[in-house]
Order: C-alpha cells, then sequence, then structure tokens
C-alpha cells in the first residue's frame, strides 16, 4: 500500500513537472531579476566561488542560509548556469503543486466530485505560482515544505512535520507562524512532546542563525537599515493599514478570486468545514498577519504557503454547485487567473507577479548589451539591480563586468541633478515601477501620500530629463509599457 502510494506521488509529481517545463521552457535561460539579481544569487555565488556564507558581495540580512546552501551545493556538481538553477526551482514548484494536491485531498475528504484537482487547476493558473516557480528567490522553498508541515499535521505524520518545519524556516524565517500555530493545535490535542518538538526545533534553528549573523556582522540582522526597514517601518498604522489591506485585495479580489471567494461566502453554511480545517487555516492566517507586519515591501509571493488553504477552500465551495454551473465557476476563474500572467492591471504592481517581469528583465539586457558593445570604457550611471547586473556576467545581461558602474538609490529628479555630470558621462533611466496613464498613483494626493508614509520619491521618466540639460537621449528600448533609456553627456 505505501508503495503504491509512493508511486502515485512520483506519478503526480512527474504530471506537474512536465506541465512547468514546457510552459517555462522559453524562459529558462531569462537573466535573473530584482532580488534574484540584487541579493538572492550574490548571495549563493559568495557561497559557491569563495565559500563565504555571509555574503559580501551584497546586504547580509537575516534570511536564513537554505537556499544559498542549495543553490551552492547544486552548482558544485553541476557547474553554474541560469538554465540549471531555473530548472532546480521548477522541481520545487512541482512539490509544492504536488503536496499542495494532496493536502486538497485531505481537506476535502468527503466533498462531492473530485475538487481537489479544481483547487490544483486554479493553483497552475495562478500568475504568481507561475512566475515564483522558476524564480531563485525564498519564497517558493518555504512555501514548498510549509505546505508539507500542513500536509503532514493533518495526516498526523510527526516526524514528516518536524523536519519539514525546519526546512521551512531554514528557506525563510517568517514561515516560523505556521509550525507555532500548528504547535498550540497541537498542545490542545494532548501530543504535547509533538508539540514541543513542532515549536522548538524551527526557533532553534532561527535563533542560532540571527545569533551566528549578529557576531559575523557585529548588526543584529546583518545591517542596521535592514532591520530599520522590516521591523519598524511596516509598524507605522497607515502602512500597516495598507499591507493588510493588500493582503486581502490579493486573496480576495485580484486575479478574479472575486468569483470562486463569492461562491465560497455564498455557499458556506452548505460546505459545512470539517473540524480538520482548523489547524491549517489557523496556522496560514498567522502566517499572513505576520508578513503583514514585518517586512518593508508588501509583496505578494509572501503569500504562497496561503494559496494551497485558499484554493482548497474555494474548491470546497465549487463542490457545492451543479455541474454546468460549477464548470463555469472553474472555467472563469482559470481563465481570468491566465488572462493576468499577460494583462497588467491598473495600479502599480509587484512586477514579478507576472510576465511583466519578463518584459523589464528582456528591455534591461538589450540595453545592458548596448552599453557593453558601444560604451564599455564610460562611466555608467544607474539605480540597483541593474547596477549590479552590468558590473557581474554571471547575472546574464552581459558578458564582462562593466567596470565604471556608479550606483544611485532612485531616479528621484533631485538626486540626478546633484550628481557631477561630466563628458562622457552615461545615464540609464529604466522603470522600475508599473505606472501607465491614469494610474490612481498619478493622482497627486495619491503621491502626497506616498511621499509622506512611504518614503518614495517621483521618478524621472525622459520628458523631466530637460531639467538635466547635459544628458542627452541616445536609444531607448520600449515593451509593454515597461521602457529603458540611455542618455549621454556629449
Amino acid at each position: 500500500m505505501a508503495r503504491r502510494r509512493a508511486v502515485s506521488i512520483l506519478i503526480l509529481f512527474g504530471l506537474f513537472a512536465s506541465v512547468l517545463f514546457s510552459t517555462h521552457f522559453k524562459l529558462l535561460s531569462l537573466p535573473f531579476f530584482w532580488d534574484e539579481a540584487g541579493q538572492f544569487i550574490p548571495q549563493a555565488h559568495d557561497l559557491f566561488s569563495r565559500g563565504e556564507l555571509i555574503p559580501t558581495s551584497t546586504m547580509p540580512n537575516s534570511h536564513p542560509p537554505g537556499l544559498a546552501l542549495l543553490l551552492a551545493g547544486v552548482w558544485t556538481v553541476f557547474g553554474y548556469s541560469i538554465p540549471l538553477t531555473r530548472g532546480l526551482m521548477l522541481l520545487m514548484a512541482a512539490g509544492f503543486l504536488t503536496a499542495s494536491f494532496l493536502l486538497a485531498v485531505e481537506l476535502l475528504r468527503g466533498a462531492k466530485g473530485a475538487p481537489a484537482f479544481l483547487a490544483a487547476a486554479m493553483l497552475l493558473a495562478n500568475p504568481l505560482v507561475f512566475t515564483q516557480s522558476m524564480m531563485a528567490q525564498l519564497d517558493l522553498p518555504s512555501a514548498l515544505f510549509s505546505t508539507v508541515l500542513l500536509l503532514a499535521y493533518v495526516t498526523r505524520m510527526e516526524k514528516l512535520a518536524v523536519v519539514a518545519a525546519v526546512l521551512s524556516v531554514l528557506f525563510k524565517e517568517t514561515s516560523i507562524g505556521i509550525p507555532l500555530a500548528l504547535a498550540f493545535f497541537a498542545w490542545r490535542e494532548g501530543r504535547w512532546q509533538f508539540a514541543l518538538q513542532l515549536a522548538i526545533a524551527p526557533m532553534v534553528v532561527v535563533g542560532n542563525w540571527v545569533v551566528f549573523v549578529a557576531i559575523q556582522t557585529g548588526q543584529l540582522f546583518g545591517d542596521g537599515v535592514y532591520r530599520q526597514y522590516n521591523l519598524f517601518y511596516p509598524l507605522h498604522p497607515v502602512r500597516l493599514g495598507y499591507a493588510l489591506f493588500r493582503r486581502v485585495s490579493y486573496l480576495v479580489v485580484e486575479n478574479f478570486h472575486v468569483i470562486p471567494a463569492g461562491i465560497l461566502v455564498w455557499q458556506w453554511r452548505r460546505i459545512g468545514f470539517d473540524p480538520l480545517w482548523r489547524a491549517p487555516a489557523t496556522a496560514v492566517t498567522v502566517h499572513l498577519v505576520l508578513v503583514s507586519v514585518t517586512g518593508g515591501a508588501v509583496l505578494e509571493r509572501y503569500l504562497l504557503p496561503v494559496l494551497p488553504v485558499l484554493y482548497a477552500g474555494f474548491a470546497a465551495g465549487f463542490s457545492t454547485l451543479k455541474t454546468g454551473w460549477r464548470n463555469l465557476a472553474l472555467g472563469l476563474s482559470c481563465a481570468g487567473l491566465a488572462a493576468m500572467l499577460f494583462v497588467n492591471p491598473p495600479w502599480p504592481f509587484a512586477l514579478e507577479n507576472n510576465l511583466a517581469m519578463v518584459d523589464l528583465v528582456e528591455i534591461e539586457r538589450n540595453a545592458a548589451g548596448f552599453i557593453e558593445s558601444e560604451l564599455s570604457s564610460m562611466r555608467v550611471t544607474t539605480a540597483w539591480p541593474l547596477s549590479d547586473a552590468l558590473r557581474r556576467p554571471y547575472l546574464g545581461f552581459v558578458d564582462k563586468p562593466i567596470r565604471n558602474v556608479r550606483t544611485v538609490e532612485e531616479f528621484s529628479l533631485e538626486r540626478l541633478k546633484g550628481l557631477n555630470w561630466e563628458r562622457g558621462d552615461v545615464l540609464i533611466l529604466y522603470s522600475r515601477a508599473w505606472d501607465p496613464q491614469g494610474s490612481l498613483s498619478r493622482w497627486p494626493w495619491v503621491r502626497d501620500l506616498m511621499r509622506r508614509f512611504f518614503m518614495k520619491p517621483d521618478e524621472a521618466v525622459l520628458a523631466d530629463m530637460a531639467a538635466v540639460p547635459e544628458l542627452k537621449p541616445l536609444v531607448g528600448f520600449e515593451q509593454r509599457g515597461l521602457w529603458v533609456e540611455i542618455l549621454m553627456v556629449p
């Protein structure tokens, strides 16, 4: 019986892996994007090339070294390459989808039809899952092991649950809310030894890492700016309220979630949720709150551990409908999710949430190639993370490092006007956020709020550069509303 189940799980994993590799095949060589290029790949590369567990080529921080250890280990065996890295992440994504499906099977026992397949279909169609599946970031591996933890908990596989809890926080420390919440339920059920193991083991991992980083760097969490931005900055009432609003909006409204969420609320009494749901639902709610009160960047990828339980809940709502209505609701939901992979919303959003990340990477690669072939001897000014991409060929943008790169924190007009511009200097100006014409963020009162409470300056566009007369437009690249402009002092 156990062998047959293992074979079934392997077949399921293979099916998910086949879908992921077939849909991501053309993106396997895509250069690294934003936090990949600016943080996670350099951290892993420092470990791979110099044996540094605390990175020196990028900012040290409190994130445990799970991803760096994994990538450096694989690169040591097979050699460094971007396709290998993306392929490895796709395999982890297949594991995430497999664990999510198995969790849905357990939570939806007794529901009509085969609702676990409905949950899997929505996860596969989700644009955030699509992009994160290939990205070398912390959240999908952490979501994989958090989901395995939830699955092990509801199936009472205690040893696996403890191992999964440790692995989840080894990739990202904010995953600790899930094992702590489950430990509380285990304690209430009288499983005291299991509860202690589930709570203490991940806390020891995170605590030891934080102490190690503090000793090695002389800074709690590795960097004072990082500590301020991720621990204290989010606690302002306006910023905290905004973070919670964004979380709820993403989970129940955006990406056409309003359809399954509406059905879930409408059919709540008919569903009759089993008590088995209480621990997983509470655990992911704790995670949602934890990632809202910590972390200055309000990124949707932090919610990946919530999606398996949420989509199982959506599937439970669908299962109460008649076949025709169920198929219609599922079709509309999946079509809406898939459409948002290509369609950008009419407001600013994290570009990594859909294929906008590919658009920006491709035009940045074009700009970097132009600089390398035509202007490599000039001093180049640009903002992070493109500045790092020009210096480090292993990120996939250039073949040889651009030596003379000057980094600016942002493209505010005041900052650019205050720089010393000399003959031959080059500026690479690029869109660092999605900000279409008519966007809510362009309203004057919204801009004032962003400056006051979020300390976000107005970033310059090409039309603003008349205020820096030394710089003249040279060449530009544009793709689906995102752009890069190269300017030069003649």
